[in-house]
C-alpha cells in the first residue's frame, strides 16, 4: 500500500515545531552561559567584599623606595599606562592587565585608593599630580589612562582639568557608569557612591563638560553587566569609540582575556583605532 505524502501544511507545522525547537534550544543554552556568568561575578564580589575593611580605610602601600608595589617598568614604551581601579578595588585587580600591557613593552603603573572619606573630585586632583609626576619622572610627553568603574569617572574629571591639556594620549574606561548604576542607592552615605546615582550633579557636570582635544578615548561595555548595564557606561561625547564584549559581567571585564587583548593592542599601537573584541 503506497504510504501518503505530508501535506503542504503538515510540512509548514514540522518546520515550525522544528524552528520553535531550535529556538527554545538556543534560549536556554543562552540564559545557561548569562547565569554561569552571573555566579562568577557573584564570586568576585564576595572576594572584593571580604577585602573590604582593608581596600575602603587603607592607605596607599608604597615601597621603601617610593615606587608603587605594582608597577612595571619597561623602557622600550615612550609612554606610560596609569591604571585606576574601581569601588572596592586595589592595585591586584590589575594584576592580568598588568601583565599583558607590560609584555607588550608598556610602562605600567598602578593609582590605589580607598574610598571611605574621598571625593571624586578630591581623587581626579591626586590623579592629576601623579601624572604630573609620571610624566616629569619618565620623560615621557604624554600618558595613557585605563579606569575601572569608578575609576573611568575619576578619570573622566581628571582630563578636564587644564594641568592635563595635552598630556593625555589614549583614556580607556571599562563600565564606567557616566549615566549612573542602579545599585548607587544602596551605600547612599559615602560620598563617592551618591556621586554616581543617574542624574548626580557629577555626572549632569560631566556630560556637559567638552571632549579634551587630542585624547583618543575607548569605552568598553560588557554584554552581562549588571552593576553599570548597557549604555550606561558609555560616555556622552559622540567622539567616543565603544565596544561592547559578549559574555562578560562587570567584575569579569579585568579577567577577560578578550578584554585584555583588546587592551594590549589599543595602546600598543600608537595613534591606531582599538581593535574590535
Amino acid at each position: 500500500m503506497a504510504q501518503s505524502q505530508p501535506t503542504g501544511g503538515q510540512i509548514a507545522r514540522i518546520a515550525t515545531g522544528r524552528r520553535r525547537l531550535g529556538n527554545a534550544r538556543a534560549a536556554v543554552q543562552t540564559f545557561s552561559r548569562a547565569a554561569i556568568v552571573q555566579m562568577h561575578e557573584a564570586a568576585l564580589l564576595l572576594s572584593v567584599i571580604a577585602t573590604a575593611p582593608k581596600n575602603f580605610l587603607g592607605g596607599d602601600p608604597k615601597s621603601a623606595d617610593g615606587a608603587s608595589p605594582q608597577d612595571r617598568s619597561h623602557p622600550a614604551h615612550s609612554r606610560p599606562v596609569l591604571l585606576v581601579h574601581g569601588f572596592g578595588g586595589d592595585r591586584s585587580s590589575w594584576t592580568l592587565v598588568a601583565d599583558a600591557l607590560t609584555a607588550e613593552g608598556l610602562t605600567v603603573h598602578t593609582m590605589n585608593y580607598a574610598p571611605v572619606a574621598n571625593s571624586v573630585e578630591r581623587l581626579a586632583e591626586r590623579l592629576v599630580a601623579e601624572v604630573e609626576e609620571l610624566l616629569s619622572r619618565t620623560g615621557a610627553d604624554k600618558v595613557h589612562l585605563v579606569g575601572h568603574s569608578l575609576g573611568g569617572v575619576i578619570i573622566a574629571q581628571a582630563i578636564s582639568d587644564p594641568r592635563l591639556v595635552g598630556r593625555v594620549d589614549t583614556v580607556i574606561t571599562l563600565g564606567s557608569p557616566f549615566g549612573g548604576s542602579p545599585w548607587a542607592g544602596v551605600l547612599p552615605v559615602v560620598d563617592l557612591v551618591r556621586a554616581l546615582r543617574s542624574g548626580s550633579p557629577l555626572l549632569r557636570r560631566l556630560a556637559s563638560s567638552p571632549f579634551p582635544d587630542g585624547v583618543r578615548w575607548l569605552s568598553v561595555t560588557a554584554a552581562l553587566d549588571i552593576i553599570v548595564p548597557g549604555p550606561r557606561s558609555q560616555p556622552p561625547h559622540p567622539q567616543v569609540e565603544t565596544v561592547t564584549v559578549e559574555g562578560v559581567g562587570h567584575l569579569g571585564m579585568l579577567l577577560s582575556q578578550r578584554v585584555i587583548a583588546l587592551l594590549a593592542a589599543t595602546l600598543s599601537a600608537p595613534a591606531a583605532s582599538p581593535v574590535a573584541a
